[in-house]
């Protein structure tokens, strides 16, 4: 019985790795997007100005 602990222990924590690390991706990309957008918003208001 002690193998089928290990065994179903050890599916879910890859189950739950496998919905984990592309949302932790995903999330990484998202505040990437965002702060790049703010970066370029920037950029084109101090070239308006010139």
């Amino acid at each position: 019985m002690k193998i089928f602990k290990v065994l179903f222990v050890t599916i879910g924590a890859l189950l739950a790795a496998l919905i984990v690390i592309p949302l932790t991706v995903l999330a990484g990309l998202f505040v990437w997007l965002k702060l790049t957008e703010e970066a370029d918003d920037e950029d084109l208001e101090i070239e308006d100005a010139v």
